[in-house]
């Protein structure tokens, strides 16, 4: 999948979050956002996954204008950087979350999160009782689910 970013701009108010960005990312590249807290790594990956609009400029992907596209209509996936687990959920209903909307097959669902999840034994373990990592393989399985298999995935973390 290739990403095309043309001039793209985001303002909050009186902050410029982003201003007239320009960037190429190639099919196939594994592409790292680099800079301190507040210089718009996040906001410019929420744009590219469509949770936000941008003021000015357009994103593309695959050679198609996508920058009015609704989100689930862009095939990626955002991994957060605050975590929105469901913390009434364990890890394995957390997991089958994306798959159970979709209404897909219960057996379909259980196959599909124990394939995900097989190495872990915490799969029915309250959230709130797992480790960062733990949480983090949560959250990215999750993420896949939701997509069901897209051709992009889109992550934020603080460092």
């Amino acid at each position: 999948m290739r990403i095309d970013l043309q001039g793209v701009s985001k303002r909050f108010g009186g902050f410029t979050a982003l201003e007239d960005v320009t960037l190429e990312v190639a099919e196939g590249s594994l592409t790292a956002l680099l800079g301190p807290s507040g210089s718009g790594k996040s906001t410019l990956l929420r744009i590219i996954a469509g949770l936000e609009a941008p003021d000015a400029g357009a994103v593309l992907i695959d050679g198609v204008e996508v920058t009015a596209a609704r989100p689930q209509d862009r095939g990626i996936g955002f991994v957060f950087q605050h975590y929105a687990a469901f913390t009434h959920m364990s890890v394995r209903e957390n997991v089958a979350f994306g798959l159970r909307i979709r209404k897909r097959p219960r057996e379909e669902v259980k196959e599909r999160v124990d394939e995900l999840l097989i190495a872990y034994v915490a799969m029915d373990e309250a959230i709130a009782r797992l480790s960062l990592e733990l949480r983090e393989v949560r959250e990215i399985s999750r993420v896949g689910e939701l997509v069901e298999h897209g051709d992009l995935d889109l992550g934020s973390r603080a460092t």
